[in-house]
């Protein structure tokens, strides 16, 4: 089926190049990048009437023969092995971005004058301070779960028909987990991230405080980069008979990220 519709587009443009006595049609095949991340970079080589269609891990080219050459010149320099990378987020309620990356200047550039590569911090400033690092290559998803199931026991208060007040209960296992979904792209010194981190802890009478937030952001390598502040709400009552009173308030919990090559 995949062969029949490559043949199909590769007819259709045959069908259109026919009017133009200096089109050419080549399929470029690729061997580390898929077509659909290269295809929007080629885009400025083009004229009106060229086109680039991705196909999987080939790119059906209709171009001039002089823009072939320059096309497929970029697309070798495009089409480079994917990258190794170490990727470490922090989420924490007191640790900046700017302070992290001064600790890595300070331990790059001592007073001395060496050198000392770079700097991992491994202290937690609390018990709300997360850190997790995997190691994935460019483009790839990477995922980071930490999980912690408990028994929760639930109270309900009742009133019968009588007028005699109760109390019910039950039991479930709740899970708290932290950890985040990455995808890192590298356009030179810096990456493009979609990421997604997340972070749920227990909290007094088991109840589970979380996190959550999407978002795609640029970043240098090597450097800490903040996500920004979350809100996370957290809950707090007391029972009173045959009534309830719930009372809220937030916290701010920062997110932050810094992406590595692995060095060869």
């Amino acid at each position: 089926m995949k062969k029949l519709l490559l043949l199909f587009i590769y007819k259709i443009l045959l069908s259109v190049s026919a009017f133009a006595d200096s089109t050419v049609i080549e399929v470029i095949p690729l061997y580390n990048r898929p077509a659909s991340e290269i295809q929007p970079l080629l885009n400025p080589l083009l004229e009106n009437d060229d086109r680039v269609i991705a196909d999987g891990s080939n790119l059906l080219v209709r171009t001039s023969p002089i823009r072939l050459a320059q096309i497929k010149a970029f697309i070798n320099k495009l089409d480079t092995h994917l990258n190794d990378l170490i990727i470490t987020v922090i989420q924490s309620r007191q640790a900046t971005a700017e302070e992290l990356n001064a600790q890595i200047r300070a331990q790059i550039y001592p007073s001395g004058g060496s050198v000392d590569g770079h700097y991992y911090q491994t202290q937690d400033r609390s018990d709300h301070d997360n850190r997790q690092t995997v190691r994935t290559l460019e483009g790839k998803p990477a995922y980071i779960k930490v999980g912690n199931t408990v028994p929760v026991q639930n109270y309900q208060s009742y009133v019968t028909g009588n007028g005699y007040a109760g109390v019910s209960s039950s039991t479930e296992f709740v899970e708290a987990s932290t950890g985040f979904a990455v995808t890192p792209r590298l356009t030179g010194q810096q990456v493009i991230l979609d990421i997604t981190p997340w972070s749920e802890n227990f909290e007094t009478r088991n109840r589970i405080q979380g996190q959550q937030v999407q978002t795609t952001l640029t970043a240098n390598l090597g450097e800490w980069v903040g996500i920004g502040g979350i809100e996370q709400s957290m809950q707090g009552g007391s029972n009173q008979p045959l009534a309830r009173s719930w009372q809220t308030h937030d916290n701010r919990m920062h997110v932050l990220i810094k992406v590595e090559k692995v060095n060869e």
